[in-house]
């Protein structure tokens, strides 16, 4: 309990963290840095911990993939786009922000777009530093971030021929979540491609038709995939927050 912030000083949260510890250090889903989860308790009522800040090199991972949403860059980088209007970041936050109902989704994109005042054009940067610190990505989690960040790598270099992150960043990415113990780094692309699918359907908006949507679901089916039967992924289980976890909520 040595990264546990100074100000939690309620003893039944340092019990409850306690033992989140010690069945993570059992589980084998050992981590060198704090990684705030959201905890159900047996009543059901969700545990809020302050977010401790981000590991620095994950940190910057963000700050690229959101310069990387930005700017759009084809995968040869020749054609990316300048700047954006209010419009095109909405649209971005629909895509970076947890997938959520499609009112909560409104709610969360009209409360981070008042960080922009009456601007019509946004700024690079403006764009990134409002995103590091909007409280939805704090509420989620460290986790479930980097979690959204590679799926939606996944999605944009396979199907969107969009370069969000360069191999480097992907790769040290990949390595978080697998020390993280994270099931995505175990998606194939098909799987992949139906989480994404699903994880869209959610906010109310496709990344697919129907007939194809169909087709994919049918073919994982056979293959008898976990992603298509719903399951939990382990840490979910654990009760800690995860991408799957937001994708079974039910609205």
């Amino acid at each position: 309990l040595n990264r546990v912030p100074s100000i939690i000083k309620d003893s039944n949260m340092l019990r409850v963290l306690s033992v989140v510890a010690l069945v993570g250090t059992v589980s084998g889903f050992t981590t060198s840095k704090w990684v705030r989860p959201t905890l159900l308790s047996k009543a059901g009522l969700v545990e809020e911990l302050q977010a401790m800040e981000w590991d620095e090199d994950i940190s910057q991972i963000a700050s690229n993939y959101l310069q990387g949403k930005y700017k759009k860059c084809s995968l040869d980088g020749e054609e990316c786009r300048a700047i954006c209007d209010r419009v095109e970041i909405e649209a971005l936050l629909q895509d970076i922000l947890p997938p959520v109902s499609p009112s909560e989704l409104e709610s969360e994109t009209n409360d981070i777009m008042k960080a922009f005042g009456t601007e019509e054009v946004i700024d690079v940067f403006d764009f990134v530093g409002a995103l590091k610190k909007n409280k939805f990505w704090v509420q989620a989690g460290e986790l479930v971030v980097k979690e959204l960040i590679y799926l939606d790598c996944l999605q944009s270099n396979y199907v969107s021929k969009v370069a969000l992150l360069n191999d480097d960043d992907y790769d040290e990415l990949k390595d978080s979540l697998t020390w993280d113990g994270s099931a995505l780094v175990t998606l194939s692309g098909d799987e992949a491609k139906f989480l994404y699918a699903i994880a869209s359907s959610r906010k109310g908006k496709t990344s697919m038709p129907d007939v194809e949507y169909a087709a994919l679901k049918s073919k994982l089916k056979k293959e008898d995939s976990w992603v298509v039967t719903r399951a939990q992924d382990p840490l979910e289980k654990m009760g800690m927050s995860t991408l799957l976890g937001y994708i079974h909520r039910t609205f």
